[in-house]
């Protein structure tokens, strides 16, 4: 991996800075699911506010699969496990970027 920040490595794979705000916004409000302060319902109204012309829906249980998903229904191309190793390797979301990763190895070894 080279010494980019993940946003300067998802800008020289060509995303809009929109696309790079919400795969941001994405990430950081999943890896929020789970607490009892957290409601799912806010969390998509939240998403939705921000990003308007963006289709997206989280559940509770969110998965490296669903944020796939998204991303292929938003029609952002980039690959999701170099994106989450980037992102854990600069300690943003780790644990839930190992998480994600984690399942989608389960997945594929399955």
């Amino acid at each position: 991996m080279a010494d980019f920040t993940v946003s300067e490595w998802m800008k020289q794979n060509e995303l809009t800075d929109n696309d790079i705000n919400f795969i941001e916004t994405i990430l950081t409000f999943t890896s929020t699911l789970g607490s009892p302060i957290v409601k799912t319902e806010d969390v998509n109204n939240k998403i939705n506010t921000l990003f308007p012309e963006k289709k997206v829906k989280i559940t509770d249980n969110f998965t490296y699969k669903k944020f796939e998903e998204i991303l292929h229904d938003n029609k952002i191309s980039i690959s999701l496990s170099e994106l989450l190793n980037r992102y854990h390797s600069q300690g943003i979301c780790k644990d839930h970027c190992e998480k994600l990763l984690k399942e989608n190895n389960d997945i594929k070894h399955s």
